[in-house]
């Protein structure tokens, strides 16, 4: 038996959204025979491995949720099916739901917004195919799809505690975003030729690609997405949550962009301010932060940091660190390979993961950050196993000290 860990005491994160939640991948994982273990106890199903986050202070369970109803293609099962089991996992557990709803058909992020697919909603009737919609004619078609979820989601007797919208949501959502990366979402939306230009809302968006986007200096960026991209997007995201309030009248709101934004305060403040003007007013601001992902900008730790106190201070919102992820060992495979640049002094060891995260815990409360959530902590899968939580040897994956971080971290403020 792996050495085991010592745990945090009851209600280790208070009222901190320690979001220590199994993912998308859990099933795919478990069906390898892996086994999970802290050195104490033992995990082969989804509700035994949540139970064990629960004994390091996980206080939700988290869901990403696409359009679709049932799992079909992709790494992750996103769809609306597995959504409604984690729920009735969290209610099983008394614990909290924190619903993703994605917008698009079966997965989304940063380099690629497919549009979404409701051909599971017959009562849902569309004028046409949807990237020919207008933004008046998508608007209530959002409204109708959040009230339906919501009340699919609250029918299983959960308790949400917060509604996240959208996924890495820079540069939009539901198909209303520029050309995708090369590759991206081919194998989730229908193979290479996918992207289909949203005219009806804008036409220069079509002319516009996310590499272009990336490449631009950032007031430029910043102007064109504020001119095209986000004055639409503030409308969706507002016509999914008036949707959802129709039958959760206290519900609250959040919706995260990806770790380029999360490391250029400007632009940061710039969306949620869009978002806000144009009658979306998230109650926390979410970022995606890996901060090994690239060599610039040189310190990525401190830019996250006058990221988190520029939109803490403009907007007076919470700040909720959706996604994170750093290795535990030098990623050698996978799409993630080059995501090797060690941010010091946090060297690329399991140590180092445990000494990001425990700061991130220590010094995020008093910044205005309300919560952390590992991305796919349990994901010990090779591409991925070096930023999980577990370490993987044989058929068993035992726990890394980072699994307790959080709880250490939020022990001494």
């Amino acid at each position: 038996m792996p050495t085991a860990l010592s745990r945090p005491g009851p209600n280790a994160a208070g009222n901190f959204r320690l979001s220590l939640s199994i993912s998308p991948f859990t099933e795919q994982v478990l069906s390898t025979g892996l086994v999970y273990t802290d050195g104490i106890d033992t995990a082969s199903t989804p509700q035994e491995l949540q139970q064990l986050f629960v004994q390091y202070g996980s206080n939700e369970v988290y869901a990403r949720i696409a359009t679709t109803l049932t799992y079909t293609v992709g790494s992750g099962d996103q769809s609306l099916t597995r959504g409604l089991d984690r729920a009735r996992l969290a209610q099983s557990l008394n614990l909290p739901f924190n619903p993703e709803l994605g917008l698009f058909n079966i997965y989304g992020d940063v380099s690629c917004q497919p549009p979404p697919d409701f051909h599971d909603y017959p009562q849902l009737q569309l004028p046409g195919p949807w990237t020919s919609l207008t933004i008046d004619q998508m608007v209530p078609i959002l409204h109708s799809y959040g009230a339906i979820v919501a009340q699919e989601i609250l029918n299983t007797g959960v308790q949400v505690r917060i509604w996240d919208l959208g996924n890495e949501a820079d540069f939009g959502v539901a198909g209303v975003a520029p050309q995708p990366l090369p590759g991206a979402c081919d194998d989730t939306a229908g193979g290479p030729g996918w992207y289909q230009a949203p005219d009806g809302v804008d036409p220069a968006i079509g002319q516009m690609s996310v590499q272009n986007l990336l490449n631009m200096p950032d007031a430029q960026r910043i102007a064109w997405l504020q001119a095209h991209i986000w004055p639409y997007l503030s409308r969706m995201l507002a016509a999914v949550a008036d949707g959802v309030r129709s039958v959760d009248s206290g519900a609250r709101f959040s919706t995260h962009v990806s770790g380029v934004t999360a490391e250029l305060p400007t632009q940061a403040a710039a969306f949620f301010q869009a978002m806000n003007d144009g009658g979306y007013s998230p109650d926390e601001l979410g970022f995606s932060f890996y901060p090994s992902s690239s060599s610039q900008p040189a310190d990525p730790l401190q830019a996250f940091q006058n990221t988190v106190t520029a939109v803490h201070t403009q907007l007076a919102r919470p700040v909720f660190i959706a996604e994170f992820g750093y290795p535990a060992e030098t990623v050698t495979q996978g799409a993630y390979s080059t995501w090797n640049f060690a941010l010091p002094p946090y060297p690329l060891t399991p140590q180092g993961q445990a000494g990001l995260l425990q700061y991130l815990a220590t010094w995020g409360p008093g910044a205005g950050i309300s919560g952390i959530r590992p991305w796919a902590p349990e994901l010990a899968l090779p591409g991925w196993e070096p930023f999980a939580l577990f370490g993987a040897q044989g058929n068993t994956a035992s726990a890394r000290p980072s699994l307790r971080a959080i709880a250490d971290g939020l022990a001494s403020p």
